[in-house]
């Protein structure tokens, strides 16, 4: 079984983000020329937000290992990444989230790694394999991947969970 992290996830990692391939990096379905063709968008929209990490919920990671997984990420990105979400078969959801395969597999990695408290967003296109209105979620449209406007999508959710972040960090103190 490939590895499903990198390093140990601690609890001073920031926000968490869930990030798709297919849809997101590049439309689905796509031609060779333009797979991972967002990849740069993504990196310059995370800038804004160094405390941000990335956990891997595509499902090419059915068929790659980790290694392989990164390579098509630029450095900046790749050095972001944890891991990646564990496969919808290995685990036991919530009956609530037994529909929505890719939400229990984010909840389920936040569960693994003692962050079920974490601030997170997903990023991806199958607005179905999470609850209806699931107010972590920025949705691609699949057909053009990872446009400006889910950048500004994206950088309107990562300031809400900064922001919450905060809060819960300010009543701990």
């Amino acid at each position: 079984m490939p590895p499903t992290r990198r390093w140990p996830v601690t609890k001073d990692i920031g926000l968490i983000l869930f990030l798709d391939f297919d849809g997101v990096l590049h439309p689905d379905p796509c031609r060779d020329e333009q797979l991972f063709e967002h990849v740069p968008r993504l990196s310059r929209a995370l800038d804004e937000f160094p405390e941000a990490s990335v956990v891997l919920s595509t499902s090419w990671r059915t068929f790659l290992n980790f290694d392989q997984l990164v390579v098509p990420l630029e450095a900046e990105l790749k050095r972001r990444v944890l891991g990646v979400t564990p496969r919808f078969g290995e685990i036991a959801p919530p009956r609530e989230l037994v529909p929505y395969r890719r939400q229990a597999e984010c909840v389920q990695w936040l569960a693994d790694n003692n962050m079920d408290d974490a601030a997170w967003i997903a990023l991806d296109d199958r607005t179905s394999w999470f609850e209806p209105y699931c107010e972590n979620l920025v949705a691609c449209d699949s057909v053009i991947g990872f446009d400006d406007e889910a950048a500004a999508r994206l950088r309107t959710g990562l300031l809400r969970a900064r922001r919450r972040m905060t809060l819960s960090l300010d009543e701990i103190l």
